[in-house]
């Protein structure tokens, strides 16, 4: 039987397109970090806060691990090259941020101290630190993970882990500077705020999507995403609050879990490895994710939940914050512990991709 050849590249056309449409592989395009820009910090760095007023990148590092060395030390980088403008002495190890760009106040979670301090942006001196955790049972003491803003409520949320019970999340008057409430049993890891909502939404190491109300803190709905596997520890989440739902990273497992944000419900798989940082970009439709162990960093289409690039990094990417244009995406990334060699921050042009 003789099928015209234009019979037949009309068909292959079909079939490719199909292919890039169903599969988001064929399209897919895999950068390296050589592409962008880096820049080596030193050893022990962390998250990142982007301050639009003053184009400037901060990056929270805790040197050393050593008993004896307990200070910290926060690098100002210009935003548009990554050249470090100043190096901020800490007098405790900084690991989380938040920045409150408007009254000039970068919050900085101290893990190992339980304790939160305030930096003024202007003057790069420390206004107060606030501690949270209990210091008079070491052996009990509640380690600072994760620092979230709540801008219109005037709120910090804090989640610490590894009591010997359950973790725990503070929340932090930010007018007063001080401790409003301690939320226990939540088991928080990382959360988001939903400001248009009035809604806070913590993930826990037990799988759980924990929704609170953002006026009051009230716990309002607590639900186990994926019961079936009790392998889950969600470490961090992304709103899309336009379509309701989140983008869930977890560290334990693979995929990242897409999940309705009212009743908790569980959409979609993107199919990742498994992962850290996640982030999403409402101007691009983008979800970041950032994958530790395979050292690279996914782009997903926040629309059909394709992977659209692959950014492969030489160490292990960490955390992720993006520019005020959101034009731009800058990510932690570390070294293996056992290599000689500087943490470093890398700055990708979304509009390259």
């Amino acid at each position: 039987m003789h099928i015209p050849s234009a019979l037949i590249q009309q068909t292959l056309c079909a079939v490719a397109i199909s292919l890039a449409t169903h599969s988001g592989v064929v399209l897919a395009k895999t950068f390296t970090e050589k592409d962008f820009v880096t820049q080596p910090l030193g050893h022990g760095v962390y998250e990142l806060a982007y301050d639009k007023g003053q184009q400037a990148l901060y990056a929270a590092s805790a040197p050393s691990f050593d008993k004896d060395k307990s200070d910290g030390l926060v690098f100002k980088l210009a935003a548009q090259t990554l050249q470090i403008e100043a190096k901020i002495p800490t007098e405790r190890r900084t690991f989380a941020v938040a920045l409150d760009e408007e009254n000039h106040r970068l919050y900085l979670g101290n893990s190992l101290e339980g304790s939160v301090t305030l930096l003024d942006t202007r003057t790069d001196k420390a206004i107060k630190t606030i501690q949270l955790s209990d210091t008079s049972d070491p052996e009990n003491r509640v380690h600072l993970r994760e620092v979230v803003l709540d801008k219109k409520h005037q709120r910090l949320y804090v989640s610490g882990i590894g009591r010997k019970d359950k973790g725990l999340l503070w929340v932090v008057d930010t007018q007063k500077q001080a401790l409003a409430q301690t939320l226990e049993k939540l088991e928080p890891v990382g959360f988001a705020v939903d400001e248009a909502g009035d809604k806070v939404y913590v993930v826990s190491g037990v799988g759980e999507l924990i929704a609170l109300d953002a006026k009051t803190s009230r716990l309002l709905s607590r639900v186990k995403v994926d019961p079936a596997d009790p392998k889950h520890y969600f470490l961090n989440i992304a709103l899309n609050s336009g379509k309701g739902v989140g983008y869930i990273a977890d560290t334990n497992t693979k995929d990242l879990l897409v999940v309705q944000l009212d009743t908790g419900k569980l959409l979609h798989r993107v199919p990742t490895p498994n992962s850290v940082g996640v982030l999403y970009n409402p101007a691009r439709e983008e979800v970041y994710v950032t994958h530790r162990n395979d050292r690279q960093i996914s782009v997903i289409d926040a629309t059909t939940y394709h992977l659209k690039h692959t950014i492969k990094t030489t160490a292990m990417p960490n955390s992720l914050v993006l520019s005020a244009d959101a034009s731009t995406l800058y990510a932690s990334v570390k070294q293996d512990e056992k290599a000689n060699k500087a943490d470093y921050v890398l700055k990708i042009d979304l509009t390259q991709l």
